[in-house]
């Protein structure tokens, strides 16, 4: 059978209660216990905290596992998502970069290791996160409006926790908690991806939220005026600790389990320096983008519509052009547009010298920016970038049946976003995110989901490669 993939999450987060310190040290005794390590996502503000506390025993027990970064302030306003409401995508990067930067180097200075994650505060979701992290040499996002199993996204690998071990619970959940570890256990050897497990070490003592009691529906109090949330007694916190122990111990002897953290999944999901199709698999692939605007795998590598749509373009510029056929064609990572397309409404047929037109400006502006253009133009038309990706693929198609570039190309109904936009809903996941209840009540932000929209175009699928991180 495979080998199923299991982390351990746990979101450290709660800098105003002391008592949430001590509820670490427990659960890191318990992980040790059975020789299990564990992600700790720790907000920025808690390790500072930890430290101004002196909690020299919290940081060194929490140095034997894997160290994972949940922002610099979590819900303090304004949140992520508040900050970069507004903004464009340049700007809203250097915004991340910037702000989320204080809290990773702070990590590093405590911890002495670069965390290994990082995972989304609450609701607070914005597409240029995962890039920005990707920037500062962060490799995995978690949370969001992802799935279980990992995809890729604007370079990040990016996955979605799917099990939630309730902070609350006593000896009669025990047996839910593993029916549900068992039915994840079953669907993640029938598809892949890991399991991702997670809780807050907050709420095992605590009865609510530290952030609902302090800035729920945007408040933000002042340091001064934090409340502490209501304490649990000790009885009642001793179960759940308990019954996490023998959750915990459940799931390490259960068959064909593997513990790992999030410090593993770039090796698990690794991918060669350079990605390159054969001619032949290129032929493969415009066939299929022709008519559908969706990632694909061939064999063993995933490639987003924006990788395919910069791959034909320079195909067809720098080699069919020029009747050259290369053996070997680089994918290079794209971003999606970062503005809103234009010339959505095009129809109708595209003459050859207008397409090497359209085609040559297109692969400038994708050299020079790393995205594919909002707006491509043969000089006189606009057109949109599915339009782009679907007359490049049929001219593709063309040449790997007649060995010449058309004379012209219909336009026809490929859709102006990928594919994934319909099969996650992902307008509703990134609505949904707006529930959380840190944010405003009235809070929405059209250029998030705009982006988001964009950047679509680089989702693809991580494809599994092994412990070793070899093919």
């Amino acid at each position: 059978m495979n080998t199923v993939y299991v982390i351990f999450q746990f979101d450290t987060e709660d800098f105003i209660t002391p008592e949430a310190d001590d509820v670490v040290l427990e659960l890191v005794r318990i992980l040790n216990q059975y020789d299990v390590k564990a992600s700790f996502c720790i907000v920025g503000e808690k390790a500072r905290v930890l430290e101004r506390r002196g909690r020299i025993d919290v940081i060194r027990a929490l140095k034997r596992h894997d160290i994972a970064y949940q922002s610099n302030l979590h819900s303090i306003h304004p949140v992520i998502s508040e900050y970069v409401a507004q903004d464009d995508w340049d700007s809203g990067v250097e915004k991340v970069a910037k702000q989320e930067a204080l809290g990773l180097n702070d990590l590093v200075r405590i911890f002495g290791t670069k965390p290994s994650a990082f995972i989304q505060p609450g609701g607070s979701w914005a597409p240029e996160v995962p890039h920005a992290l990707t920037n500062l040499g962060i490799p995995v996002y978690a949370d969001g409006i992802f799935e279980s199993e990992p995809f890729w996204f604007c370079g990040n690998l990016c996955l979605k926790a799917f099990m939630y071990f309730p902070e609350h619970s006593t000896i009669d959940d025990l047996n839910s908690l593993e029916e549900r570890f068992r039915e994840l256990h079953a669907a993640s050897q029938e598809k892949g991806g890991p399991i991702v497990i997670f809780s807050h070490p907050c709420m095992f003592v605590t009865e609510t939220f530290w952030d609902s009691v302090n800035f729920q529906n945007g408040a933000n109090p002042p340091p001064e005026k934090y409340v502490t949330p209501s304490l649990r007694s000790k009885e009642a916190y001793e179960v759940s600790l308990k019954v996490f122990a023998e959750f915990l111990k459940y799931v390490v002897e259960f068959p064909d389990v593997r513990i790992v953290t999030f410090r593993d999944i770039p090796n698990l999901y690794s991918e060669p320096k350079e990605r390159c199709l054969r001619l032949d698999q290129v032929f493969s692939l415009a066939k299929q983008v022709a008519v559908r605007n969706d990632w694909q795998i061939i064999g063993d590598i995933s490639v987003s519509p924006a990788e395919t749509l910069r791959l034909l373009v320079e195909l067809i510029v720098k080699y069919l052009s020029n009747c050259v056929e290369p053996d070997f064609i680089p994918l290079r990572f794209t971003l999606g547009p970062t503005s809103k397309p234009f010339g959505l409404g095009v129809k109708g047929t595209v003459e050859l010298k207008n397409l090497l037109s359209l085609y040559r400006r297109a692969e400038e502006f994708i050299e020079e920016y790393g995205r594919i253009p909002s707006v491509p133009s043969d000089g006189i038309v606009d057109y949109g970038p599915s339009h782009l990706l679907e007359v490049a693929a049929k001219a593709v198609v063309f040449y790997s049946e007649f060995r010449s570039l058309p004379e012209s190309i219909e336009i026809g109904d490929i859709s102006d976003l990928p594919d994934v936009v319909r099969k996650w809903n992902l307008i509703e996941r990134v609505r949904s995110q707006w529930k959380w209840i840190v944010l405003p009540r009235d809070f929405d932000s059209q250029k998030i989901e705009d982006l988001t929209m964009w950047q679509s175009w680089t989702i693809r699928p991580a494809v599994f490669s092994g412990t070793d991180g070899k093919r």
